[in-house]
């Protein structure tokens, strides 16, 4: 990976949430590297599959790269139902209705 791809990723992983979007010539500006270098560096990683670059310059992450660098899911193991059994009172009740 050239380092201005390194550098552009490192800058728009602290800058961009994994869901959100973001200009790679600005986020290039805060980390040193001029427009065209920044645009070079998101194309090389839009190559790579871990940008999405849009029509207006902006650019996202790839689902697949959101998928691999985004927390495990918490595994969710469901609670045994409990066998609820009659109390003695409802029993007399129901004999007592029958008859």
């Amino acid at each position: 990976m050239p380092p201005e791809a390194d550098t552009l990723l490192t800058a728009a992983l602290k800058s961009a949430t994994l869901r959100g979007s973001f200009c790679p010539a600005t986020v290039g500006a805060k980390v040193g590297l001029d427009k065209f270098r920044a645009l070079a560096a998101a194309r090389w990683l839009a190559n790579a599959g871990v940008l999405v670059l849009g029509f207006d310059s902006s650019a996202e992450f790839s689902p697949e790269y959101r998928k691999a660098q985004s927390p495990p899911e918490p595994v969710v193991v469901a609670k045994p139902k409990r066998k609820i059994r009659p109390s003695a009172k409802s029993l007399t009740a129901k004999e007592s209705h029958r008859g």
